[in-house]
């Protein structure tokens, strides 16, 4: 009986250590300094959980691609996944809002924003998943290949690679929406496919496609984000003992702060890049600024009245989200 005992316990001390694996995509390329930070999530949930969870991290796309990767974790393909919200249109109706060409100053704020609205609306658009946290890039504004854009009229007849939402608005002030990947927009403005892009600064390095830009024009009244999450299978999560639950969300805490400062380091670093490379800079003025600006209105009046259908608080949403914006400008 002694024996028996000694094996029941030497048995349930071996299934308590035993190494939960989980499976991390993203397409951001192996060496994009977004790819390399959720890698440093990864190491450091393992350092932290001594080895009890080892996370398989997977760059570049190469697990599954963009367009499936929210869909890949609900079903458990993998375990995590890294992407961002424009790349599963529909899914999100009261949260993507935050797309909207709201002039969002930072990647920092929209970071901020994103997780800070999460804990407020609890929007059950996520319920399919355990969300870790969210991160926002740095403003997304005008860049083109052959075309300066001065004013609205300079975008009329332009195709421009454009996320999500910002779709819509690109159709509101004139230009053609095209919607592709963001790994594949090098070729297609090399190859004329598109004229230009709404991106953020970072991107001009990041998937170089500075070597083949040589506009940027800071529309930041109406600057826009793109919301990425960081989410991870259901089951998995439950499967996964509460002690090292608290570990992954901790680093997950702290890395809202670290993904959000990187936005903005390597947005500078982007916007460094293109002046070094020659792409000219144009500002607009803050009279262009609020024609560009009243041309986005009936994209808010729209979302307000499918929030309103759908019986979901759209009103309080924006209302919240432009108060968050106003107290912080920077």
């Amino acid at each position: 009986m002694f024996f028996i005992g000694t094996c029941i316990i030497s048995t349930q001390g071996f299934g308590q250590e035993k190494t939960i694996t989980l499976r991390y995509s993203n397409f951001f390329p192996v060496s994009h300094k977004n790819s390399i930070v959720a890698d440093q999530w990864c190491k450091e949930v393992e350092k932290r959980t001594n080895g009890r969870i080892q996370v398989r991290y997977y760059g570049g796309a190469t697990l599954t691609s963009p367009l499936q990767t929210y869909d890949s974790v609900i079903q458990g393909v993998v375990d995590v996944g890294n992407c961002v919200m424009s790349y599963t249109m529909g899914k999100f109706p009261l949260t993507e809002v935050l797309d909207y060409p709201l002039g969002i100053p930072s990647g920092y704020v929209a970071t901020k924003m994103m997780n800070a609205y999460y804990a407020k609306f609890k929007p059950k658009e996520f319920d399919d998943v355990k969300v870790l946290y969210f991160h926002g890039q740095a403003p997304g504004i005008i860049h083109t290949s052959k075309t300066p854009v001065y004013k609205l009229e300079d975008l009329k007849g332009l195709k421009f690679r454009t996320p999500g939402i910002s779709a819509d608005y690109m159709a509101l002030l004139g230009g053609t929406p095209v919607a592709m990947p963001m790994n594949d927009a090098y070729d297609a403005l090399s190859k004329g496919v598109t004229n230009g892009i709404m991106a953020a600064y970072e991107t001009l390095q990041g998937y170089k496609l500075g070597e083949v830009l040589h506009y940027s024009t800071e529309d930041y009244q109406v600057a826009y984000t793109s919301t990425f999450f960081v989410v991870m299978n259901k089951a998995k999560w439950n499967s996964i003992p509460a002690d090292l639950q608290k570990i992954i969300m901790q680093v997950s805490e702290e890395w809202i702060e670290k993904q959000g400062k990187l936005w903005d380091e390597i947005n500078a670093d982007g916007r460094e890049y293109a002046k070094k490379r020659g792409i000219k800079i144009i500002q607009l003025s803050p009279e262009e600024g609020a024609r560009w600006a009243a041309k986005a209105q009936p994209l808010f009046d729209k979302y307000l009245q499918k929030m309103k259908e759908k019986n979901l608080p759209g009103d309080q949403v924006l209302k919240w989200t432009r108060d968050f914006l106003k107290a912080n400008p920077k």
